[in-house]
C-alpha cells in the first residue's frame, strides 16, 4: 500500500488485528495507538481521517500494530496514559493507570474539602493518583511513595512534566517515614493472588510489573500490614482509601475488625456494582 490516508491506515489495522485471538486486542486499541502516536484526541484524528500520512508516521504505525497485535500495550508503544485528564508518561516500569481507579481519586475529592490536608499516595507507580489529587486540590500537601526505585522515577518524571510539587519517597509502606502522620492515606496496593494468573489477560501478565500487581496471602499481604500500621501514620480522624479486588470485601472487613486498633470500615461500589474501595477512618465516623 502506497501511504495512505488516516482512515485507510485505520482499516489496514483492523483487518490486521481481527484474526487475532488475544483477550484485549480490538480496534478501539488500534484507533488509540494512533491517537497516541500523532497527540491527537478522538476529535482530532477524525478530523485527519482524509489526510495522507507520512512515509515515517506510515512505517511506525505498521511496526506499532504488529506489536499490538502481539500484545504489547498501547500506553507503553506509545508511552502514554490519561488519567483524570491528565496525559502521563508510562513504560514497563510501571502500571498502566485504569479508568476505574479515577473513581478512588472521586471518592477522596468528594469526601474531604480543600482545607490544607496532608496526603500520602502509596505505590503511587507513575503518580497518577498523586498528581490527579494534587491538581484538583493545589491547597493539599500530597507525598509519593513507593518501593520500587524504578517507579519513582517514571513518577518523577510526569511530577516535572505536570508542573507540581509533589515529594515522591521510595519506601517499602511507611518503612521510611519514621513517626510522620498524615491525614489521607490513598493506595491501590497489588492486591491479585497469584492464583489469579489463569484469568488475566496475557498482556498484563507478560508486560506489567508483577511487583505492582501481585501479592501474597491471597493478595491480601498489603491489607494485612495496612491494619496493623496503618494507625500510626494516620492524625486523629484520619483516613485510609484503597482499591481491591472485587471478592475482597469480607476479608478486608475481618482484617481490621480484629486488628488492635479501632477502626471505622466503609465500602463503596464502583460503577459496575462490584465493591472495589473501602474507606477506614482512624477513631471516628467514616464516610460511605
Amino acid at each position: 500500500m502506497s501511504n495512505p490516508t488516516y482512515l485507510e491506515a485505520l482499516k489496514w489495522a483492523f483487518l490486521y488485528i481481527k484474526p487475532t485471538t488475544q483477550a484485549g486486542i480490538d480496534e478501539s486499541g488500534a484507533k488509540l495507538l494512533l491517537a497516541n502516536m500523532m497527540h491527537w484526541n478522538n476529535t482530532q484524528l477524525v478530523l485527519h481521517y482524509r489526510n495522507v500520512m507520512t512515509p515515517s508516521t506510515w512505517t511506525a504505525y505498521q511496526k506499532n500494530v504488529r506489536q499490538y497485535a502481539d500484545g504489547i500495550p498501547v500506553q507503553y508503544l506509545t508511552q502514554q496514559a490519561t488519567f483524570y485528564g491528565n496525559n502521563l508518561f508510562v513504560d514497563s516500569r510501571v502500571l498502566i493507570p485504569r479508568f476505574e481507579t479515577e473513581e478512588l481519586v472521586e471518592w477522596v475529592l468528594n469526601d474531604n474539602d480543600e482545607t490544607r490536608h496532608t496526603i500520602l499516595d502509596i505505590g503511587t507507580g507513575s503518580g497518577a493518583i498523586a498528581i490527579a489529587l494534587k491538581k484538583q486540590r493545589p491547597n493539599w500537601q500530597v507525598t509519593g511513595s513507593d518501593i520500587s526505585a524504578d517507579a519513582i522515577q517514571v513518577a518523577q518524571k510526569n511530577v516535572t512534566l505536570q508542573k507540581v510539587e509533589i515529594p515522591l519517597i521510595q519506601s517499602d509502606l511507611f518503612e521510611n517515614f519514621g513517626n510522620k502522620r498524615f491525614d489521607i492515606i490513598v493506595s491501590n496496593p497489588p492486591y491479585i493472588a497469584e492464583s489469579e494468573k489463569k484469568a488475566m489477560d496475557q498482556s498484563v501478565i507478560q508486560y506489567e510489573p508483577h511487583q505492582a500487581l501481585f501479592a501474597k496471602e491471597q493478595g491480601l499481604a498489603i491489607y494485612r500490614q495496612f491494619s496493623q500500621q496503618v494507625s500510626d501514620h494516620l492524625n486523629e480522624n484520619g483516613r485510609l482509601y484503597c482499591e481491591f479486588g472485587y471478592q475482597q470485601k469480607e476479608e478486608l472487613a475481618n482484617l481490621f475488625t480484629a486488628a488492635d486498633h479501632k477502626y471505622q470500615v466503609n465500602f463503596k461500589k464502583d460503577v459496575t456494582g462490584h465493591d472495589r474501595m473501602m474507606c477506614v477512618t482512624l477513631d471516628g465516623e467514616g464516610k460511605s
